[in-house]
């Protein structure tokens, strides 16, 4: 049941003409981003090499790339799933949702999961466009396979948070907007300040996985706000349920 909702989350977002034309902005702008990054790089080599510089590719081209492609993702999720279960409360279609043998958590889980699909190319996007770069230089795998975990953890939560929040309000634009409020706010938070600040900086708990690190609470942290999250839409669709 879960893998029938989310099915029909995938297929109603990539039957739409403007997800495509989205993948195909996303892909414009972090490839321009690339050669941006690249450009100035190749400029600025020979005093790397003349200064034995550790700094390579992988640092001053991939890495920026990459965190400009998790901005994206902050930006895009919501626009895709805000609609999770806004739009069936304002349509009313929820009535018909909860009057069927799926359980609460069955019906969250399956808006996630079409909604972590769904946004799955948008991941992976950034990871090919720095992959193509292995043509004319080395490239660490391992390292490219960590940030494809840090990224992928990154839109599962940030799919959660968006699946939560749109199954408080019945309107799909203010779901969005109150995603893209909690996320920056997240994101924005100083992680160099220390303390909680450092906790739940966003931003900080990505970049290890950026630079090739894969750190327990790290992974602990990402895990953590999805599942909250999904706790607390599962919660929500099952007092919209009758639950007491």
């Amino acid at each position: 049941m879960i893998w029938s909702i989310a099915r029909r989350e995938l297929l109603a977002t990539y039957t739409s003409a403007s997800s495509w034309v989205a993948l195909a902005a996303v892909a414009l702008i972090l490839a321009w981003l690339l050669f941006l990054q690249l450009d100035v790089y190749l400029k600025i080599l020979p005093e790397l090499v003349a200064g034995n510089s550790p700094m390579g590719i992988i640092d001053m081209v991939i890495t920026p790339t990459l965190s400009s492609g998790a901005l994206i993702l902050l930006v895009l999720i919501p626009l895709q799933g805000m609609g999770s279960f806004a739009e069936e409360l304002r349509s009313g279609r929820m009535t018909l949702l909860l009057s069927t043998p799926v359980s609460a958590w069955q019906l969250v889980a399956g808006k996630w999961l079409g909604l972590l699909l769904g946004a799955l190319p948008l991941v992976l996007t950034p990871l090919l466009m720095a992959w193509t770069l292995e043509l004319g230089s080395a490239i660490d795998p391992g390292r490219l396979a960590s940030s494809f975990l840090g990224l992928l953890l990154l839109a599962a939560m940030a799919s959660a948070i968006v699946v939560w929040l749109s199954a408080i309000s019945e309107q799909p634009l203010t779901a969005a907007a109150m995603s893209w409020g909690l996320m920056v706010l997240l994101w924005l938070l100083d992680g160099n300040s220390g303390g909680v600040m450092q906790v739940v900086s966003l931003n900080t708990q990505l970049t290890p996985f950026l630079q090739g690190m894969v750190v327990t609470d790290h992974l602990v942290y990402f895990l953590a706000f999805t599942g909250a999250a999904l706790g607390l839409a599962t919660h929500r669709i099952w007092r919209l349920g009758g639950g007491e």
